[in-house]
């Protein structure tokens, strides 16, 4: 039942639970709790429920920040807090439960008009949440674990905190910026835009949902998978045969039925990608804070759907990313005013399904990438040698270089040249691909494409030799006939070929895994060009056998990694056909060429 309170019942209630020991006597005065196997896992549901009331609460009080007034949003924030300390006496979870307790008394307050959930008040529900989040992350740790849950050491200070907003003795704290310019200081910072429409539509769908185990999931799309190359190998034994009309129509039926049942189970990992938008929108927030700059941080497209795991791995990289735009992009406010732009910064990130990839872009409208910079960089650390001539995409893709750094100081954001290349060894471990384009003054967009599943991919089966090899569809540009004389060699050894006036380098397949050829005349052969990080070059194959979607099955661990292979798929007649790792390929090739 909700707390109907007076404000001084509130403070003296405070008062109570708020009282702040001396380390030595919290430490003692303190006991590890110990959750029984039977409570396990009652205490693993709250856990998931509760994390997922501490999102809502998140995203409704970064929505808050923008309309202060808007008491539904407010009492959305308040529901969280009051269920998570229900569910958690219920458990004895004491110092969670004590903790949303004094959340809760401070958003009573503000539900009766008497206080306002803006500037250090926000702040503070805003580390309640974050310590929400440290907590519950240590308990399930513990029970999964089975060890003794420890008291959460900056409980203390946060409960004192919360006495003071209670009372209305809060202040910020941390001063602004002082390169923030005094007129600038005054302005509100300004509002996180957050997509409200056909918001409680989907927590009404949320309630006709069942919860599944990611490891069941896991389990059925590999089950699914086996069907399928099972229904493969009898399909290709039906249609060899051919002695059964009626028995290759219902072969073909079951084959739909299947293909449905595989397109089903794979539907079923997929999340949308707002919880992610949600965590980069506290981001840009705190940061926004921490450096003075003021920043309208927009989303568009966050019930894009995508695998569990791509959600899980793209978060880091994007993580960086903003943290980026934010802190190299974005100007500070009187600089802005200087060069007649708004004062306050924009950083757009969208999500959109396209050619069935996902794309997801973070825009910015800062000062854009510097390439000079980046060139004399580059030149420093040894990326490139004097007098090459590059492309604006060739040399913004300098940054992705482990060590560069364009930061004229290192700050607590960035500046030591470490993050911008784990984005781009992440994104190539997703299959993806990244993009720049960037416009002095005007700012800079960041376009990442990515699979909708890491399960299947879209192949193109080719032949060396006796042996079939797969080329994902997505990197094939095109391929051809090689004509007498097209193909010229380089110090005897590299092979290039002049296509579009671009001279790519050819990998002979049968020579990088050993296996006799068909011919060894070229010109009885195909070449197909691929292309991977915006680099090119050409495979040499006997035949095209044609196009599959394929169930991607890893090596194990008895290979390790295969230099030029990503993975394998069983295909119709039982064979293993090996994945063309097609990056390391093309720079294979490029040093054999160089």
């Amino acid at each position: 039942m909700e707390s109907q309170m007076t404000v001084e019942q509130v403070k003296s209630n405070a008062t109570q639970t708020v009282e702040v020991k001396p380390p030595a006597e919290a430490g003692a005065a303190s006991q590890p709790l110990i959750i029984s196997g039977e409570d396990a896992p009652l205490v693993m549901d709250f856990v998931n429920e509760a994390m997922e009331h501490i999102e809502t609460a998140e995203a409704s009080l970064l929505e808050l920040e923008t309309k202060p007034g808007d008491n539904e949003v407010l009492n959305k924030i308040f529901r969280g807090f009051h269920t998570i300390k229900g569910m958690a006496g219920f458990l004895n979870l004491t110092e969670i439960g004590t903790l949303a307790h004094a959340a809760e008394n401070i958003l009573d307050l503000a539900r009766k008009g008497k206080m306002v959930v803006v500037g250090p008040i926000s702040d503070v529900i805003f580390e309640v949440i974050d310590a929400k989040k440290k907590m519950l992350a240590i308990l399930k740790d513990c029970v999964q674990s089975s060890k003794p849950v420890p008291s959460y050491s900056a409980a203390g200070e946060l409960m004192a905190k919360l006495k003071l907003a209670a009372e209305g003795k809060l202040t910020p704290s941390a001063p602004v910026a002082p390169q923030q310019a005094p007129q600038a200081a005054q302005q509100p910072m300004p509002p996180l835009t957050q997509p409200v429409a056909g918001q409680e539509t989907a927590e009404a769908r949320d309630k006709e949902n069942i919860k599944v185990s990611t490891i069941r999931l896991d389990k059925l799309i590999n089950t699914v998978g086996e069907l399928v190359i099972a229904q493969l190998m009898v399909a290709e034994q039906t249609s060899a045969s051919a002695l059964d009309s009626d028995l290759s129509r219902k072969v073909v039926h079951q084959s739909k039925i299947i293909r449905e049942l595989q397109e089903l189970s794979m539907v079923m990992r997929m999340v949308p990608i707002q919880g992610v938008f949600q965590k980069m929108a506290r981001i840009v927030r705190d940061l926004s804070h921490k450096s003075g700059k003021q920043i309208d941080f927009v989303t568009r497209g966050e019930e894009t759907e995508l695998d569990r795991n791509i959600v899980d791995k793209i978060t880091d990289p994007l993580v960086h990313m903003i943290r980026n735009s934010v802190d190299h992009g974005i100007e500070m406010p009187e600089e802005r005013a200087k060069t007649g732009k708004n004062p306050v910064g924009r950083v757009e990130l969208r999500a959109y399904h396209q050619a069935g990839n996902i794309v997801i872009e973070i825009q910015d409208d800062g000062k854009g990438l510097n390439k000079e910079r980046i060139l004399q960089k580059a030149l420093e650390g040894g990326f490139l040698e004097a007098g090459q001539h590059l492309s604006d995409e060739e040399i913004f893709k300098f940054v992705f270089k482990p060590g560069l750094s364009t930061a004229e100081k290192i700050t607590a954001v960035s500046g030591r040249g470490v993050g911008m290349d784990v984005v781009k060894r992440n994104i190539d471990s997703l299959r993806g691909k990244i993009d720049i384009s960037s416009t002095p003054g005007q700012g800079s967009t960041f376009t990442i494409r990515l699979p909708l599943t890491l399960a299947i991919i879209d192949g193109q089966i080719v032949r060396v030799g006796k042996e079939r090899y797969i080329i994902p569809i997505g990197s094939i540009i095109h391929s051809f006939r090689p004509a007498k004389g097209q193909v010229q060699s380089i110090q005897r050894s590299a092979e290039v070929v002049m296509v579009s006036n671009e001279l790519l380098p050819i990998i002979r397949l049968n020579k990088h895994f050993n296996i006799q050829p068909q011919s060894d005349d070229i010109c009885d052969c195909l070449l197909v060009v691929v292309e991977a990080d915006g680099k090119k070059c050409c495979f040499l194959v006997d035949d095209l056998l044609g196009q599959q979607q394929v169930v991607i099955k890893s090596l194990g661990e008895g290979l390790g990694k295969v230099m030029g292979v990503s993975g394998g798929a069983i295909m119709g007649d039982g064979r293993v056909c090996l994945i063309l790792d097609i990056p390391g390929l093309i720079e294979l090739a490029r040093k054999r060429k160089n």
